[in-house]
């Protein structure tokens, strides 16, 4: 995804996890092998090796991968980057998922884009988008083998239980 800040283009790079959730995001001025060996140098910092990568077809991504000799055992894999085949990559299986440019996983950066005068300053950016991603992350909704007549009754204890929390005396 391009983000324009100060009147100059930046990329903005992310790491997704099996289950959708963002690990990371980074925002940089290129789109290039050092800009894919430092966003991926970044991850490993924090999570292991994986398995699979899934990344769209820019070259770069193949690049660092070769030239990191901690993913030369990992197996990368394509996804065609066309108008919405990449809203796919949300429900592949895979430890870490590298989507470049998901059509519906961006939309809540563009919302906030929208939303606001836009980014003024890189640094600002690059720490709003990243503590953007971890809120995002614990409000996403996901199926479950729980049924809705359950689900509603465990929100309605707990609801209870907070108000008779709150209403006790100190």
């Amino acid at each position: 995804m391009c983000v324009e800040i100060g009147g100059r283009k930046y990329w903005l790079w992310r790491a997704v996890d099996e289950t959708g959730a963002v690990l990371d995001i980074l925002l940089q001025p290129h789109r290039d092998t050092d800009a894919a060996k430092t966003f991926f140098e970044r991850l490993l910092v924090n999570y292991d090796v994986p398995d699979v990568i899934y990344t769209d077809k820019l070259w770069s991504y193949g690049a660092a991968i070769r030239a990191l000799p901690v993913l030369h055992g990992v197996e990368q894999l394509q996804v065609i980057s066309s108008a919405r085949c990449n809203n796919l990559i949300e429900q592949r299986a895979g430890p870490i998922r590298v989507p470049f440019c998901p059509r519906q996983s961006h939309r809540p950066t563009r919302e906030q884009e929208r939303s606001q005068p836009g980014f003024k300053k890189p640094r600002r950016a690059q720490e709003f988008l990243a503590l953007h991603a971890r809120v995002s992350n614990l409000h996403q909704h996901t199926r479950t083998t729980v049924t809705a007549r359950n689900r509603r009754r465990n929100q309605s204890k707990a609801h209870l239980a907070w108000q008779h929390a709150v209403s006790a005396p100190i």
